[in-house]
């Protein structure tokens, strides 16, 4: 029998959009978006973080002045409760997401479960 394993993972990519996790993360998006103070600086700081991580992954260093600027800017942009928000359903869609993968990659795990010493065994 052959399996497109990819049909499935495009199933689980339409599903992925009805689950309550997912619905959270839109909502506060959406939510965000609608504070224009709060999202104008929220998308200032990804963009200076993205900024600094482009400059350490070609070796170089972000200057003081800008690590500064972002600190200062997460700061400020922490203390809001639409990011906030944000935050705590980014981090629920990211568990699930650490649970899919678990799930997934389980059968690669069993694979090497014989190389590795049984701690339930002690």
């Amino acid at each position: 029998m052959v399996v497109n394993i990819y049909d499935s993972a495009n199933e689980m990519s339409r599903q992925l959009v009805d689950t309550q996790e997912y619905q959270g993360l839109k909502k506060a998006l959406d939510e965000l978006k609608a504070d224009t103070e709060a999202f104008n600086s929220f998308k200032k700081f990804q963009q200076m973080q993205a900024g600094a991580q482009q400059k350490q992954m070609k070796g170089e260093k972000p200057s003081d002045d800008e690590i500064k600027a972002i600190q200062t800017l997460a700061k400020e942009i922490s203390g809001k409760k639409a990011v906030q928000n944000l935050m705590n359903q980014e981090r629920q869609v990211d568990q699930m997401l650490q649970q899919l993968n678990k799930t997934i990659t389980s059968p690669i795990q069993d694979l090497y479960s014989d190389l590795m010493p049984d701690q339930n065994k002690q």
